[in-house]
């Protein structure tokens, strides 16, 4: 496993020679902040896009994530790097300091990352280490990952994840402290796992086969969530209330848990108790729909898609 040397800066560090990071830190990438939230964008991303490319490094770009709406915080990291090259993949910086629950990190990474997929680039995720290991781990798609762990290298480094390993380094091309990092070769090409559409696909294979057998939808089994699909899920849209017992309610479970919202043993399996009840609630609060614990189309949208 190739390993290179590397640095992520924001508008906050000070570099004052390219030249000097590459040629005398041994420096071969660099990942440049671009944006955070829904509007904000580094201040020296465009002054240092065409300085680190003519030192020769490869370079990247990082997103810092707010916990907005996921789509348009998405549009607007690919929006202000439109027209810049990336040597890397895309980065989601994702990480505890904003008081993530759990579900909302999972909702969130998942459709930051599909929808920066669905417009045909390459997504990797950060995160510290804790924080990957007790949200993420499991709950998005196989990505590229780069985990800080100050003191400690990570479990996932060398083979299946990058590790920034400092926040205070020293270099000579750079005033005070800077990150510094171990990238491994995934960083650039940003394989991406056909696992996670796989399994939602499988996903939606099972809820077919519970609509035709729970209310006799005859709908083919064949994992697309078309318009025969959608209409049967609107039909028992006031069919499935507090008390309604099927396996469709237990597919709905299944989900929430999957997503973070339901724990284990924590609800009673087929039924739409009062613990499913909250936990649908929670997600469409979380996804800023109606919270009305109705299974309407909105919410199944949620489903079929993540």
């Amino acid at each position: 496993m190739k390993v290179m040397n590397g640095i992520d800066v924001y508008e906050g560090d000070n570099i004052s020679d390219w030249n000097v990071i590459k040629n005398t830190d041994g420096i071969s990438v660099v990942i440049q902040k671009a944006t955070q939230g829904l509007s904000h964008v580094d201040s020296l991303l465009n002054y240092r896009y065409p300085r680190i490319k003519q030192a020769g490094l490869k370079l990247g770009f990082y997103h810092y994530a707010n916990g907005n709406d996921p789509t348009a915080e998405a549009k607007h990291f690919l929006k202000t790097i439109s027209g810049l090259e990336s040597d890397t993949v895309l980065w989601l910086d994702i990480e505890g300091e904003e008081n993530w629950s759990r579900s909302n990190a999972i909702n969130f990474a998942n459709a930051f990352i599909k929808y920066v997929q669905s417009q045909g680039r390459k997504i990797g995720v950060y995160s510290g280490y804790a924080f990957y290991k007790d949200y993420l781990q499991g709950n998005i798609p196989d990505v590229p990952l780069w985990i800080a762990s100050y003191g400690r290298q990570p479990s996932l480094y060398p083979d299946n994840a990058s590790w920034q390993y400092s926040e205070t380094g020293k270099l000579n091309g750079a005033v005070g402290y800077v990150d510094l990092d171990y990238f491994i070769e995934d960083i650039f090409t940003g394989n991406v796992s056909p696992a996670k559409p796989n399994t939602l696909v499988q996903q939606i294979k099972a809820l077919q086969y519970n609509l035709n057998l729970d209310y006799s939808a005859k709908l083919a089994v064949d994992g697309i969530a078309g318009p025969a699909t959608t209409a049967a899920l609107k039909g028992i849209q006031n069919i499935i209330v507090k008390g309604h017992k099927s396996h469709v309610v237990l597919w709905i479970q299944q989900k929430l848990e999957q997503y973070g919202y339901l724990k284990k043993n924590s609800y009673t399996p087929m039924v739409y108790d009062e613990a499913t009840f909250q936990a649908i609630t929670n997600l469409q609060n979380n996804w800023r729909k109606a919270t009305d614990g109705i299974l309407g189309p909105d919410t199944w949208s949620i489903f079929l898609n993540n």
